[in-house]
């Protein structure tokens, strides 16, 4: 009996309660370039698992696989430090719980926009779970873009040239308001008037919502060397 909107801030409030995070997903990037002379598509796929644990209110624990295009890179985080195994070439960089923050979102492309930032809301039901739809305005546009900088640079070279035309996705709620599953279509293009956009599609699962997650470290961390910021 709940509107769209009570359904999403009481999902955005659950989520933002939960310490530990167990999820993984697949994303493509579809490079679409079309210029007067001539048109090219390329499309980059990625995906990731991650676990995140709270050991208490001040230390972390995550471990990440991803691959990009078929190479991969294992990276964990434990007692302030970034680790990362690119094809055995392993390497850790200090960092506080911020910056590991920042390099989840930027790694995932998840970020926890407020529920202002959301419009044309929809609810349904399937198979015992709450369907959400909606669309992110045009502040949550600019916003997400502050949020996933890293990505972006990643993918179009620079976060001040793209902007975000349009942001939509499908939240899966469990009975407790808890999302269990999460599409996302993006569209980005060139905010220097050249012709040319990047698609996102983002599909994210995530496994036992609300329970404890428990981290599973390698024994030879003190072996990475150590690289500054």
């Amino acid at each position: 009996k709940r509107t769209a909107k009570e359904v999403l801030k009481s999902s955005l409030k659950q989520s933002s309660k939960l310490k530990d995070a167990d999820f993984s997903g697949e994303a493509s990037y579809k490079i679409a370039n079309s210029e007067a002379s001539s048109s090219s598509n390329v499309t980059i796929k990625m995906n990731f698992d991650t676990k995140l644990q709270t050991v208490d209110k001040d230390q972390l624990k995550m471990s990440m696989t991803s691959t990009l295009n078929m190479l991969g890179q294992t990276m964990y985080y434990s007692d302030g430090y970034y680790y990362m195994n690119t094809n055995g070439t392993k390497q850790k960089i200090k960092m506080d719980i911020a910056g590991l923050q920042k390099q989840i979102q930027s790694t995932t492309g998840q970020t926890s926009l407020p529920a202002k930032y959301y419009k044309d809301l929809k609810l349904s039901e399937k198979d015992g779970n709450t369907i959400l739809k909606y669309s992110i305005n045009n502040d949550g546009l600019n916003q997400y873009v502050k949020d996933v900088t890293s990505q972006m640079t990643t993918v179009t070279g620079g976060s001040n040239s793209i902007k975000v035309s349009s942001l939509t996705g499908t939240k899966t709620l469990n009975d407790k308001d808890l999302p269990v599953k999460e599409s996302i279509q993006m569209v980005m293009e060139s905010g220097d008037n050249e012709t040319g956009s990047i698609t996102l599609k983002m599909n994210l699962t995530y496994h036992n919502p609300g329970k404890s997650v428990t981290v599973t470290l390698p024994d030879d961390l003190n072996t990475y060397q150590e690289i500054s910021n």
